[in-house]
């Protein structure tokens, strides 16, 4: 039978590593969930940058159905109820 110190000093031992073990559990578990939190935040981003895009997407095809190019100066008219063009007068086809 060992002495009373010797089993304090076992103990302590004992304790320090399941303390150790301890620590690296809760850093890992911290890791992970940071590592989730920045895909979540990622995937928030990647989802509002695509609808940005469309909406730019849908502007652009508005614009185009709205726009006539003068036939002689190639100018690129948007006011759907322009007869002539801006830049040269020409007679606008609708």
């Amino acid at each position: 039978m060992g002495s009373l110190k010797d089993d304090w000093k076992e103990t302590g031992k004992d304790l320090g590593g399941a303390f150790k073990q301890l620590g690296k559990s809760i850093v890992k578990s911290g890791a992970t969930v940071v590592n989730k939190a920045n895909d979540w935040a990622e995937r928030d981003d990647a989802k509002e940058a695509a609808k940005k895009e469309a909406e730019v997407e849908k502007a652009k095809e508005e614009r185009a159905a709205n726009t006539v190019v003068c036939p002689k100066c190639g100018a690129e008219i948007t006011d759907p109820e322009a007869v002539f063009c801006l830049k040269c007068g020409e007679k606008l086809e609708k």
